[in-house]
C-alpha cells in the first residue's frame, strides 16, 4: 500500500511540473508579466529607432486608427529602412512622396490580426495536405478606403527546413529563420506586446511586392506575354456610396478566368519568355502576316488562359501534383512544367513563373488551331468561326477525350463570292453547312491516309475517289494537295477547291422510302412496303436510320414472287429480310461482320466495292448493282436478286 502511495506522489509531482511547463509556454506568448497599457504606435514612439515610421503615421493622421481601431501585427521598419525604401523609389525626401504611396507603405507593415512567432510557426506546421502549407504562408495587410489589402508571405524555420528550394525559386536567394518576403525578422526584437497587438522588428527592408499585372509589365523577358495581357484590360467605375454618389475612380480588371489586377484574387502564371514564344511561333508566321503581332487574338487569349492556375503554387506543389496539375479554364493537364521553370517574378497576389516551355492551349493542339494559324490562307474560314458555330467539335479540350476529325478547307483563293463577311444570316447558315459537309468524322491518318472510301460527315457520306470528293448529289471537288497542311492530336487539314452539298437530315423528300418510291425499277418492292405498313417508319427522320437492300422488279419476278397476291403479314415478312436498322455503307469494305435485319435474323457482310456480298441465314448471297444511294434517314443498296 505504501509502495502505491509513493507512485501516486511521484505522478502528482510529474503532472505539476508538466502543467507548470505548459503554463510557462502559454504565458511567454500570451500573458506578459507586466500590464499592457500602451498600443502599437505608443510603443513605437518611445523608441527613436522607429521615429521615421512614426512620423509617417502622424503625417497621415493614423495614430489613433492604428493604435485603437483594430488588432494588428506590426512589422516595424527601422529609420534607415524607411528612408532607403523611398530613396530607391526615386524620392529626394519623404515630404515629396504622394500621400497614397505613404499610405500603401504604412498599411503594408500592418497585418490584420495578432500573430506571435509561435502562432506563425504553428499555423504552418498545422497546415497539412495539398496546398495548405503553401496557403499558410500568406497573410493579409491592412486595407484603407481605396487602398486594398495586400497578400504578404511570412516564412518560418519549418518552412525553410522543408521548402528552401521554393524560396530560392521565388526570390533567387536562400532564406532562414523568420522572414517576411525577403525581409528578415529580428532574432531578438520580436513578440513585443501591445494593447492592440504585437510588434516584430525588421532587420532588413520589407519589399512591397507589386500586383501580378504590374510585376509582369516590369519584366522585359516576358514583354510579349505582357502585350497579350494588355489586350484584356478593362476599367470600371467604383460603386455608389450611401448618398448615391459614384466613385469615379477607374478600377482595372482583366477579362480572363481570373482578375490578376485584384489583390484579393490569388493566382499562378506560367509565363513563357520572349525567346520561347518566338521559337514556337516562328515557323507559323509566314502563314499569318510575318509578325508575332499578327497572331490571332483568340490564340493569344487561349494561351493566357492555359497558363493560368487558380491559387498560388510553389514549385514543390507543382512537381508533387504532376501529372494532375490542371489550368483554371481548361481541364487540360500541364505535363512536367516544373523542370522548365527558369525564374520567377514575385507579386503580391500570386506567383509568376518564367518558363522555357510553351504550354499549348487546346485550340493549338487540335485541328481548329490550323485554321487560326493559317489566317492569311484561310481568312474566310476565320470569318466563319467568328460569325457562326462552324468551329464546334474541332478542339480537343481534354487532350485525350477527343473526337477525331479531318477538315477539308477551301483556301481563300478557292472560296469564291460572296465572301463570308458579305453574307446575310441565311447565306451564312447554308455556307456553314457546306463547310461542315467537308468535316470528316474520322482521322484519316489512323485509317491509312486518304483512300477510296465513303467518309462519314454530319451531313451525309462523302466518297473519295481518284483525288476527288463526291457528295450524295454526284457533285465533286478536287483535293488540292496530297499532303495535309496541319496535323494535331485529333486530326488534320486538307485543302479542296470547292464546296460539297450538305444532306438535310430532316428532308422528307429524300427518306429511304422516298428513294424507293421514286425508282421505277423498285415499284414492286415499293408496293410490298406499302402493303406491309412499314412506310411510315421508313419515312421517319431524325433519330432512326435504316439500310435497305432493295431487290428490283426483275429480281422479284425472276423468283416467281407475286406481290399483289401477298397478305399484309406476308408482305411484312418479305420486306423485313431487306431492311436493316441503322445506316451502313458496305461497299468500301470498312464494315465486315453480321448485322440483324428487321426480323432479327443476321445478314453476313463481306467483301468490298464490286466484290461486296450479303448472305442471309439461309445461305443465300446477293450483290449490289447500284450501291450507296444516300437518303436523309439512311441508305439504299439495289441488289441483283432476292434472298
Amino acid at each position: 500500500m505504501k509502495k502505491n502511495n509513493r507512485y501516486l506522489v511521484a505522478l502528482c509531482v510529474f503532472l505539476t511540473i508538466f502543467s507548470i511547463s505548459c503554463s510557462k509556454e502559454f504565458d511567454e506568448h500570451y500573458n506578459p508579466s507586466n500590464r499592457i497599457d500602451k498600443n502599437i504606435v505608443q510603443i513605437l514612439a518611445e523608441d527613436q529607432e522607429f521615429s521615421e515610421f512614426v512620423k509617417l503615421i502622424d503625417k497621415l493622421g493614423l495614430r489613433k486608427t492604428l493604435g485603437e481601431s483594430a488588432i494588428y501585427t506590426c512589422l516595424a521598419p527601422k529609420n534607415d529602412q524607411v528612408l532607403e525604401y523611398f530613396k530607391n523609389k526615386g524620392y529626394a525626401s519623404i515630404d515629396v512622396v504622394p500621400e497614397i504611396i505613404l499610405r500603401q507603405f504604412v498599411n503594408s507593415h500592418f497585418i490584420n490580426g495578432m500573430y506571435y512567432k509561435y502562432d506563425i510557426e504553428k499555423r504552418y506546421k498545422d497546415a497539412v495536405g495539398g496546398l495548405n502549407p503553401t496557403k499558410a504562408t500568406y497573410y493579409t495587410t491592412r486595407a484603407e478606403n481605396l487602398i486594398p489589402a495586400k497578400s504578404i508571405r511570412i516564412f518560418t524555420p519549418s518552412f525553410f527546413n522543408l521548402q528552401q528550394d521554393d524560396y530560392k525559386t521565388l526570390f533567387n536567394q536562400s532564406g532562414g529563420g523568420f522572414m517576411v518576403e525577403t525581409a528578415k525578422i529580428s532574432d531578438t526584437k520580436y513578440d513585443i506586446d501591445a494593447s492592440n497587438g504585437v510588434i516584430h522588428v525588421l532587420e532588413t527592408p520589407l519589399t512591397i511586392q507589386p500586383r501580378m499585372d504590374l510585376a509582369i509589365a516590369a519584366d522585359p523577358q516576358i514583354s510579349i506575354f505582357n502585350s497579350w495581357l494588355n489586350a484584356h484590360v478593362t476599367y470600371v467605375l467604383g460603386p455608389k456610396d450611401e448618398f448615391g454618389r459614384v466613385d469615379t475612380t477607374l478600377y482595372k480588371s482583366y477579362s480572363l478566368s481570373r482578375n490578376i489586377a485584384s489583390e484579393s484574387v490569388l493566382s499562378t502564371f506560367f509565363a513563357p519568355t520572349n525567346e520561347v514564344v518566338m521559337s514556337y511561333f516562328q515557323p507559323y508566321l509566314p502563314d499569318l502576316y510575318n509578325t508575332i503581332d499578327s497572331l490571332p487574338k483568340i490564340i493569344k487569349t487561349e494561351i493566357l488562359r492555359a497558363t493560368l492556375l487558380g491559387d498560388t503554387w510553389y514549385k514543390s506543389d507543382i512537381v508533387r501534383n504532376n501529372p494532375e496539375l490542371r489550368t483554371t479554364t481548361y481541364p487540360q493537364i500541364i505535363g512536367k512544367i516544373g523542370p522548365t521553370i527558369v525564374g520567377s517574378v514575385p507579386a503580391s497576389n500570386g506567383i509568376i513563373y518564367k518558363v522555357n516551355k510553351f504550354i499549348e492551349p487546346p485550340k493549338l493542339h487540335s485541328v481548329e488551331g490550323g485554321v487560326y494559324m493559317k489566317k492569311r490562307i484561310y481568312g474566310q474560314w476565320n470569318v466563319m468561326f467568328e460569325k457562326t458555330t462552324l468551329e464546334d467539335g474541332l478542339t480537343d479540350g481534354l487532350l485525350y477525350q477527343h473526337s477525331d476529325k479531318t477538315i477539308l478547307v477551301q483556301p481563300d483563293a478557292s472560296w469564291g463570292f460572296p465572301l463570308a463577311e458579305d453574307m446575310d444570316v441565311d447565306a451564312l447558315a447554308l455556307r456553314m453547312q457546306q463547310c461542315r459537309t467537308g468535316i470528316l468524322n474520322i482521322d484519316v491518318r489512323k485509317d491509312g491516309g486518304l483512300r477510296r472510301r465513303y467518309y462519314p460527315t454530319e451531313f451525309g457520306y462523302i466518297l473519295f475517289e481518284n483525288g476527288k470528293f463526291i457528295d450524295y448529289t454526284g457533285k465533286s471537288v478536287s483535293l488540292l494537295k496530297t499532303q495535309s497542311t496541319w496535323e494535331r492530336i485529333n486530326g488534320s487539314i486538307f485543302e479542296i477547291d470547292g464546296f460539297l452539298t450538305p444532306m438535310n437530315k430532316l428532308d422528307l423528300t429524300r427518306t429511304v422510302y422516298a428513294l424507293v418510291e421514286k425508282d421505277t425499277q423498285l415499284s414492286l418492292f415499293k408496293d410490298a412496303l406499302i402493303k406491309s405498313g412499314l412506310t411510315g417508319e421508313l419515312n421517319l427522320t431524325g433519330f432512326f436510320t435504316y439500310t435497305i437492300l432493295a431487290p428490283p422488279n426483275t429480281a422479284i419476278q425472276a423468283a416467281g414472287i407475286s406481290v399483289p397476291a401477298m397478305t399484309a403479314d406476308q408482305a411484312k415478312t418479305f420486306v423485313s429480310k431487306y431492311i436493316i436498322p441503322n445506316r451502313y455503307v458496305f461497299t468500301d469494305g470498312v464494315f465486315q461482320g453480321n448485322v440483324p435485319d428487321k426480323a432479327g435474323n443476321f445478314i453476313t457482310i463481306a467483301g468490298a466495292w464490286e466484290n461486296f456480298k450479303a448472305t442471309n441465314v439461309s445461305g443465300k448471297t446477293v450483290s449490289p448493282t447500284t450501291a450507296n444511294l444516300q437518303g436523309s434517314n439512311g441508305v439504299v443498296h439495289k441488289i441483283n436478286q432476292v434472298f
